[in-house]
């Protein structure tokens, strides 16, 4: 069927609710079928047949079962398979600088309010240059100049959440924002910023006009630089993506025209625009993506102490009697939790990376052997039996010494937790995840390696691949720590969620 024959007959049949509305149903149909088929593949109910038609799998299953199967009904059921919908490649000339500048400037990851002073010392033509959009994205040799709008409106903040289907990176899509803006295009360079800012200011307004529909009292505002301001600048090296962009982050703050109080999008990719009351219960911070996360902390400090800095997805197994799995990217703040948890709550603490070492005979890990053992480690986890035997030695150690409550820190596969889980028997085993914002993770990396150590060694570090499994647990444990700002908020935070729990200070363990 179409998606239109698909629309009527639900119709007629009484299917959709009074509440449902659009202009094009038909169309909303389509898509959901498409994603649907995308995202699942053959695990999808939907397949589609031809151009624009869709059928149900079982039934098309069905019919092969039948005699006459291929005279009757093969072609109207043979699936067809689409051509997956691309972005257009953008032909735009964008301003870069070379990275190794920023070396020369201070490289920081995060947030630096020093952004107008930056600006001055980045943004010039002995310094910057246009080069192919296109060239741009393939060469970490250069940023990417962006401007980050934040629109404020007193203590609102204009929020926002990007669709899909759009030119923006994948680290912006499908979360909520509070930045709007882009590349700084050679488009925006003209007689009158050449000397000032390359264009950076008529980029931000531009980006504006475009993402919002801006009244008129608000467009001579920013025509006249009234209201918008460079705040600070953003560096982002925790991705591919971010290696490659620095991002000036500006605010403007709005008129008092009325037609603020009910904002409007000027582009399809922007969604759910709405003032964002950072006091409000709906307000939740883990919501944002990570550049609206830097934003809010630094800028509007008090976002995330507001905040509950814990979720809970299940209760009981994270309560003693039980193995309690601490899961964390590298510098998460899993070994200040570790500390709290074995010196107040009488945790009996395992080391997967000591069993490891062990099975491997290696040596204690330290931070200089560190590479040679996440090699040898991934090497070793990678054998059939590997978490089987990672697992089973993990066992043992808690058998050779009972407690109520053991904690198991450092396993950084899914393979693992799945044979540990079937050895333990008796008593519950809840999963606590540690997520820690890239830029607050390098702080505890440098406390543990050196203040001398760079993000490029942290990343070095936290993105090898016998690492690359780990954040991904989050969507499988059982509680979830955020740690936003550092080890001293952490330490409150470990003890507030334990106390949610009623887990008692006991140093013995016993219950």
């Amino acid at each position: 069927m179409t998606p239109i024959e698909l629309v009527d007959r639900g119709i007629q049949e009484g299917l959709f609710s009074d509440k449902r509305a659009g202009k094009t149903p038909h169309q909303t149909m389509k898509s959901k079928l498409s994603v649907h088929i995308r995202r699942n593949g053959n695990a999808s109910i939907f397949v589609r047949t031809a151009p624009g038609r869709y059928y149900l799998r079982e039934l098309r299953s069905a019919q092969k079962k039948l005699p006459l199967f291929d005279v009757i009904d093969s072609a109207s059921t043979t699936i067809y398979n689409a051509e997956p919908l691309h972005v257009p490649p953008s032909h735009e000339s964008v301003l870069v600088f070379p990275a190794k500048v920023l070396d020369g400037l201070g490289r920081f990851q995060g947030i630096r309010r020093s952004g107008d002073n930056l600006s001055k010392k980045l943004l010039r033509p002995t310094v910057c240059r246009h080069i192919p959009r296109l060239v741009a994205e393939d060469d970490e040799s250069y940023k990417q100049v962006l401007t980050y709008i934040i629109v404020t409106r007193r203590e609102e903040i204009l929020a926002f959440r990007r669709g899909v289907f759009n030119r923006v990176e994948d680290y912006l899509r499908g979360s909520m924002c509070i930045g709007f803006g882009g590349h700084v295009s050679e488009t925006d360079l003209s007689l009158f910023n050449a000397d000032r800012d390359l264009g950076l200011i008529d980029s931000a307004i531009r980006e504006l006009s475009e993402e919002l529909s801006i009244p008129d009292k608000d467009l001579q505002r920013l025509k006249a630089l009234r209201g918008i301001k460079i705040v600070g600048a953003l560096n982002d090296d925790s991705s591919p993506v971010g290696r490659r962009h620095f991002a000036f982050v500006l605010r403007y703050e709005v008129s008092d025209d009325p037609g603020w109080d009910h904002p409007t999008r000027g582009e399809k990719s922007v969604t759910q625009l709405r003032w964002l009351d950072l006091g409000s219960p709906t307000f939740k911070f883990r919501e944002f993506e990570y550049w609206s996360q830097l934003c809010l902390r630094e800028f509007f400090r008090s976002s995330e102490s507001t905040q509950p800095s814990y979720l809970i997805r299940r209760r009981k197994p994270l309560q003693p009697p039980h193995v309690l799995c601490m899961l964390g990217e590298v510098g998460s703040g899993k070994t200040e939790a570790t500390r709290v948890l074995a010196r107040e709550f009488g945790y009996r603490v395992i080391n997967s990376g000591r069993i490891v070492a062990k099975i491997l005979k290696l040596p204690p890990v330290t931070e200089k052997t560190r590479p040679m053992f996440q090699q040898q480690a991934l090497t070793f986890i990678q054998q059939p039996d590997g978490p089987s035997r990672l697992a089973h030695a993990i066992w043992q150690e808690f058998r050779s010494k009972p407690r109520s409550r053991i904690l198991v820190d450092g396993i950084r596969h899914r393979s693992t937790l799945d044979h540990l889980r079937q050895l333990v028997v008796g008593k519950r085993f809840g999963l606590l995840f540690v997520y820690t914002p890239p830029d607050v993770a390098f702080n505890f990396f440098k406390l543990r390696a050196g203040k001398r150590s760079s993000v490029f060694d942290f990343l070095k570090t936290r993105d090898a691949n016998v690492e690359a499994e780990v954040r991904k647990m989050i969507e499988i444990s059982d509680a979830v720590l955020y740690n936003w700002t550092g080890r001293v908020y952490f330490r409150r935070v470990l003890r507030r969620f334990l106390k949610e729990l009623a887990i008692s200070k006991s140093r013995g363990g016993k219950e």
